[in-house]
């Protein structure tokens, strides 16, 4: 018998004989099986076996579970310390497997919190992929790994699969001449429910979303009803009202692809507004704080959503993140929206292990993202309501991720040094790079306060870093600190008593422990192994940079650097209309040391023409006039037409630099804006490139252009 398993229809019995020989065939290196096979079909049930007969086999039942969990518990089933830094990823679990294991991963295809959902995927492609990928070579590891409806699934993944016989055939058809009328609505609303298990009175709110209005006294009966009796399963689970699902959870993936695409959208949204109401009862509450993200992504309303800061502040944590990948799923997310600041949460490996720490992580990147979400932040601590939140945010100086414009250069200085200092006017927080002082807050407040030079610490605070294992004392290479744990972009921290000043990549903020819950035993650090599959759209191009003010300047370069030509000072054969208006009504910068461009002669010497621009006599009428020196060539301004030009002497053949003066210091402005501002996790250089190309495209595919954003070419650099 053939140990490869082929991909016909292959009864239980020889797909475990199979299996089981395939795993101790002795020739092979590493390798993978999936087991696919119609619902019901006992695909679970025979890699139950297999772990049976393999005890020491890592086994992870993926069914509830998001990707990130699967991972978790893999690398804990592996016995791989995957947690215990923020180093580190499923690809390094899968890069630190040894011994020859046999690993399975059963259920994928019910992973996640939620119906509409992305785990399933991520299960396959970020985690049992990982495996494939990044094992160590050599090693003869047995994956087997259960997916939906192979051998289809299962062709597109590649590799040997197996495809068991049998399963459920068809789905009863509720269309008797003498059955409930109400049974088919019910069962629709049961189906499109985003939770597995329904609370009675959620049932009759979301057959009433559908439009047909069904009691909860009239779905008691059709629990009864033989048409439904061997469909539906009823318990209690401790929560005060019988929670209804399906025996099978095929039964609503059928009965789900089988409602028009529009029509489900509409029915998620009637349902998103009717789990926000005020006065929800308590069994709504419930289910919402299980379901509602994922109603609000079926909805295609996840953003807005999100500005529902009371309803997601009811949303458990995990569902959450769960809607967000399947919501922006091949969507990119608008920038400086909330899911955007999520997008950055889930970059930073923000994994929370209670709803109060999710919360106190939200309210927290509120704080960071500056004063217009202030109202929100606020508003997030009072929607919270019984959920404790182990510490909050009192207040925080800095510039958030993606929480800035172009309107100014974004300054996130390195913090060196973090005090808390006693001062005759109350505690204050001092930072200071290496050789300045960056500010000082009121500790509580977070009111400016004077430098107070040097002050003495605060008696009792502690001081400590973060490092690859967590917090540990400052300066010490190992150790612990009682300080609650953060994400590893909050480098140091300062703790006296209750408060701890915090300095992270993007800024400083003061937060205060909760006293009265005690000490939360969270475990591990906050970091993931399986990153989020979002990405940013990009960012719009900002308006003045199609038409260019001194405002707009003079908020980069200074006022000083931006020097206005009147009218009657400009030569005569500059003729081009528009550069003659730029230079007298907006301005030219007179600026350098950077981007090699040099033209700060020009406030003293004004336009003057070039005799011979490009290293022979203008034979045009001297319509060529100097602008300075860009990478070591004479930068032109062609007074015919207003083309910004540079005459080749650096060796770079193309000649345009901008196809107009406006152009040309739009470009400038906004490459000065990006190189000289501090940046912790944006990818801001794929936006200012598809500005430029925006701006003046025929100047951007120039070498010249293309070379200014390689550093190893340039002499100069902000």
């Amino acid at each position: 018998m053939s140990t490869t398993p082929n991909p016909d229809e292959t009864t239980p019995e020889l797909a475990l004989d199979r299996a089981l020989q395939w795993i101790a065939h002795p020739r092979d290196t590493s390798s993978w099986l999936w087991i696919g096979g119609r619902a019901g079909s006992g695909r679970t049930a025979l890699l139950r076996q297999v772990v049976a007969r393999h005890p020491g086999a890592a086994h992870v039942d993926c069914a509830g579970r998001s990707a990130e969990e699967v991972a978790r518990e893999l690398a804990t089933a592996l016995g791989i310390a995957a947690l215990d830094t923020f180093n580190g990823d499923i690809t390094a679990v899968a890069r630190r497997i040894g011994d020859n294991p046999v690993i399975v991963l059963t259920n994928t295809q019910w992973a996640g919190r939620l119906r509409t959902s992305r785990e399933p995927k991520r299960v396959v492609d970020r985690v049992a992929q990982a495996l494939i990928t990044f094992h160590p070579r050599g090693l003869r590891m047995r994956l087997l790994v259960e997916v939906d409806d192979a051998p289809g699934t299962a062709d597109e993944l590649g590799g040997r699969h197996l495809t068991v016989q049998g399963g459920f055939e068809s789905i009863p058809a509720f269309t008797e001449p003498n059955a409930d009328s109400a049974l088919p609505a019910a069962l629709d609303a049961l189906a499109l429910a985003e939770h597995r298990f329904v609370p009675l009175p959620v049932w009759s709110l979301l057959c009433s979303a559908l439009g047909q209005d069904v009691p909860e006294s009239r779905l008691q009966s059709l629990l009864s009803d033989p048409a439904a009796g061997d469909l539906l399963h009823r318990t209690d689970e401790g929560t005060g009202t019988p929670l209804i699902s399906f025996k099978q959870e095929a039964m609503a993936r059928h009965l789900r692809t089988h409602m028009p695409a529009e029509e489900a959208t509409s029915w998620h949204a009637r349902a998103v507004t009717d789990l926000c109401e005020a006065g929800a009862p308590e069994a709504a509450r419930w289910y919402a704080e299980r379901a509602l993200a994922g109603h609000a992504a079926a909805a295609g309303q996840f953003e807005a959503f999100l500005q529902d800061t009371a309803a997601v502040a009811r949303v458990g944590h995990e569902t959450l993140f769960e809607a967000f990948e399947a919501a922006f799923h091949g969507l990119p997310i608008p920038q400086g929206s909330a899911g955007a600041r999520l997008h950055y949460m889930a970059r930073r490996g923000v994994q929370p292990s209670s709803q109060g720490e999710w919360l106190a992580l939200l309210h927290l990147t509120l704080m960071q993202a500056g004063p217009t979400e202030e109202a929100a932040a606020d508003l997030l601590l009072s929607a919270a309501g019984p959920v404790a939140l182990p510490w909050r945010a009192l207040w925080a100086e800095g510039v958030g991720a993606g929480a800035f414009s172009t309107d100014a250069v974004v300054r996130r200085p390195i913090v060196q040094t973090l005090q808390i200092a006693r001062t005759p006017t109350g505690d204050v927080v001092t930072a200071r790079t290496r050789r300045d002082h960056i500010g000082t807050w009121d500790l509580v407040s977070g009111t400016p306060r004077a430098d107070p030079g040097e002050a003495a610490d605060t008696p009792g605070t502690t001081q400590a870093d973060q490092g690859p294992r967590g917090w540990r004392p400052a300066g010490a290479a190992s150790g612990e600190v009682d300080l609650p744990r953060m994400p590893q972009y909050i480098r140091e921290g300062v703790r006296s008593g209750h408060r701890v000043a915090l300095a992270s990549m993007d800024g400083t903020c003061v937060i205060e422990i909760n006293q009265s819950i005690g000490q939360e035993d969270a475990p591990g650090l906050l970091k993931h192994l399986v990153g989020t599959d979002t990405t940013l759209a990009r960012a719009d191009l900002p308006a003045q940079a199609l038409a260019p003010t001194t405002d707009w300047l003079t908020d980069i370069f200074g006022s000083a650097a931006v020097k206005r030509f009147p009218q009657e000072t400009l030569p005569a054969t500059l003729t081009d209309s528009a550069a003659r208006a730029f230079l007298s009504e907006v301005g030219f910068p007179c600026v350098t040391g950077f981007l090699e461009l040099d033209t700060a002669g020009l406030e003293d010497t004004g336009l003057h023409p070039v005799a011979e621009p490009f290293g022979k006599p203008d034979e045009t009428g001297s319509t060529y006039f100097a602008l300075g020196i860009w990478q070591g060539a004479r930068l032109l301004l062609d007074g015919r037409d207003g083309r910004v030009l540079q005459d080749g002497w650096s060796g770079i053949e193309d000649e345009l630099a901008g196809s107009s003066l406006a152009q040309f210091v739009a470009m400038v402005r906004l490459y000065y804006w990006w190189r000289a501002s501090d940046w912790s996790i944006e990818d801001t250089e794929t936006d200012l490139r598809h500005w430029l190309d925006q701006i003046d495209s025929q100047a951007y595919q120039t070498q010249g252009w293309q070379r200014v954003f390689e550093d190893y070419n340039f002499d100069d650099r902000v």
